[in-house]
């Protein structure tokens, strides 16, 4: 069982909400948003050797009576052929997991699910169907948006809880997104909405812009309402 492993946190409580968590963070990912603020976890999965995390699981054993479960983040968690063992490990520990996942690999999110893996998901929808490729660094990808579609209807119809969630990003979305956002989870529980966050970013040019403000977030939780159940602003 070996892994891309990009970074460890031991104890987390903004990761998993209402959870004391420790997380774990794999390289690699297949998507190149412009916007990701942090583009070394994307694209380094060849810079960071394949690692037994044997460590990690040894740490997590010790500190389980403080922990409630792990988080596992990236990059792109689904990517890596060790994850489900790794799973597998962790609930063995009896700690809960958070998978966090861009939706483009239905078949191992399937696979998760039907082996009762997860306890949480959150999946980030980029986009409205229309720009989804674009901002996924991957224009014209006609391959993408049908594994996004099948990784929402696995969700819907699981037995997790789970969490929908769009960055909104100056230049990549308006509030008119909002409706078109709403249709592609309609139903679901929870949409969360998170603000660009400037700085170091994949692509340069997208480094300094402003975030939106306040009333753009609130106006466009607004349009999202009448989709989905509840829709968080979360800093």
């Amino acid at each position: 069982m070996q892994l891309h492993i990009g970074g460890y946190i031991p104890t987390s409580f903004l990761d998993y909400p209402g959870n004391t968590a420790a997380v774990v963070f794999f390289a690699g990912c297949q998507f190149r948003c412009p916007f990701c603020h942090n583009p070394e976890l994307a694209i380094a999965a060849e810079e960071n050797e394949t690692t037994e995390p044997d460590g990690i699981l040894a740490d997590l054993a010790k500190r389980s009576i403080f922990l409630d479960g792990v988080c596992v983040t990236g990059g792109e968690p689904t990517l890596q052929p060790g994850l489900l063992p790794f799973l597998r490990q962790i609930r063995s520990l009896g700690l809960k997991v958070k998978l966090d996942t861009n939706g483009a690999r239905p078949d191992v999110l399937e696979r998760i699910l039907s082996e009762e893996l997860a306890d949480y998901a959150a999946m980030d929808l980029k986009a409205p169907e229309a720009t989804y490729p674009p901002a996924c660094g991957r224009k014209d990808d006609a391959t993408l948006l049908p594994l996004v579609r099948k990784s929402i209807v696995l969700l819907m119809g699981g037995s997790i809880p789970f969490e929908f969630r769009t960055t909104l990003v100056p230049g990549l979305h308006r509030i008119e997104d909002a409706p078109l956002l709403g249709r592609m989870a309609e139903g679901a529980p929870l949409f969360v909405l998170q603000n660009f966050r400037p700085g170091h970013t994949l692509d340069p040019g997208f480094s300094s812009l402003v975030p939106f403000s306040m009333e753009f977030l609130e106006e466009f939780r607004t349009g999202l309402l009448p989709f989905v159940g509840e829709v968080k602003i979360r800093a």
